[in-house]
């Protein structure tokens, strides 16, 4: 028995590879890494964060979580027709060339799958024959819903646990016409989702007297690996991106706690899981904008200083990095000279290429000094992005207008 299930479980496994999702992905992730990098260059000159970055912290997660759900189609009896992942895979895949990884999200991918079988099965239409339409027809619509609500709730879980150091810098104008510093919020996870198919000589009858809860009695299966993609963006630049992001995930919780309560009350009544899914993609979009809306009222955390310098970005594995600076601090001296701007700092540095001594307001208002030595081939800048102000002067004009008047 054993022996049967781990070879349908290797069947399902080598099914990966003939995923077009999987393929899809790895060059959706090359395309945003080089569009950002881009970015990057125009705006700091040169890469903050390396390509696929969007994935950085979310592997883990993904796969725990796709094994949880995975035992919990396979348990619930779950069965998801070859037709029904082909339809599922095209509305993904469609998403995915608009490049808007914001969409990206199971209320829209999977909610809008649900709705276009729903409204197959509504209008009695027949989708290229009678045995196709029969497939999308015989999945369990209501188990969709409730499957699409697990994931958003795994969405939500993406949005709380983002770090400020893992999101994206960039620099804007503000209403005013100065240059403002912002971060973009843009991840991308990987679920893989072990999906029986109602094909084979696998099942739960014998072990479990009420099994399969949304399946067909009497039907075995086999099982199908399927890349699942989940990806989240928001930009802020009156927030931190970390209190930003856990911000979006508390009204999604609300809404993801209402939706399920009324899936859960309403088990078994298609149309009103139907409501379910169209208020959530109704819905969702509207929290996001009122998020914007209240991010932009606010005044931007990077903007220029008048005694410091804010830290708007760190580059991964520089010294800045390595000396522990984080995004929000502001940097007051270097070298015992205070500093109010970028020129300034690199006037100050280029003085003095083989040590660095700061002194940096942290996140709580107090004053810390950093040091370390800049060792033969590291850049002066330290991987430290600053917004860029141009000066009334700097300190080496400073200097040759206090030579000129002696």
């Amino acid at each position: 028995m054993w022996e049967e299930w781990l070879i349908q479980i290797g069947y399902g496994l080598l099914w990966l590879f003939a995923q077009p999702l999987l393929y899809v992905a790895i060059i959706l992730s090359f395309a945003l890494g080089s569009k950002r990098i881009k970015q990057d260059r125009k705006q700091f000159g040169h890469r903050v964060f390396p390509y696929h970055s969007e994935w950085k912290g979310t592997w883990l997660l993904g796969v725990l979580v796709g094994l949880a759900l995975s035992v919990g189609l396979v348990l619930s009896g779950l069965f998801i027709t070859w037709e029904w992942l082909i339809a599922w895979t095209a509305v993904t895949f469609m998403v995915m060339l608009t490049g808007q990884i914001a969409l990206l999200s199971p209320v829209y991918t999977l909610g809008i799958t649900i709705l276009a079988i729903w409204s197959i099965d509504l209008f009695n239409v027949e989708v290229v024959n009678a045995s196709i339409t029969s497939g999308l027809l015989q999945v369990d619509l209501m188990g969709m819903v409730y499957l699409m609500l697990a994931l958003f709730l795994l969405e939500i879980g993406l949005m709380s646990t983002t770090k400020r150091s893992n999101t994206f810098p960039r620099l804007q104008k503000s209403d005013r016409g100065k240059e403002v510093g912002a971060h973009q919020v843009r991840r991308l996870m990987l679920i893989p989702l072990l999906i029986p198919i109602p094909t084979g000589a696998l099942t739960l009858s014998d072990q479990f007297v009420w099994w399969p809860v949304f399946g067909l009695e009497g039907v075995g299966f086999s099982f199908v690996l399927f890349p699942y993609v989940i990806g989240l963006s928001q930009k802020f630049r009156g927030l931190y991106s970390d209190q930003g992001a856990k911000r979006l995930a508390l009204s999604m919780s609300f809404l993801a706690i209402i939706l399920i309560g009324v899936a859960v009350g309403t088990y078994g009544a298609i149309n009103l899981g139907i409501i379910v899914v169209v208020a959530a993609i109704l819905i969702k979009p509207m929290i996001h904008l009122i998020i914007r809306n209240i991010d932009v009222e606010k005044r931007p955390v990077f903007k220029p200083e008048p005694d410091a310098i804010a830290i708007v970005g760190v580059v991964p594995g520089s010294p800045a990095d390595d000396m522990g600076l984080m995004i929000g601090e502001k940097v007051e001296r270097v070298h015992d000279i205070p500093v109010k701007n970028e020129y300034e700092f690199f006037d100050v540095m280029s003085e003095n290429r083989t040590y660095c001594k700061l002194a940096v307001r942290d996140l709580n208002g107090e004053t810390r000094f950093v040091q370390r030595p800049i060792y033969e081939g590291e850049d002066h800048e330290l991987g430290l992005i600053f917004v860029k102000e141009k000066p009334r002067f700097t300190l080496q004009s400073e200097t040759i207008e206090l030579d000129q008047s002696s």
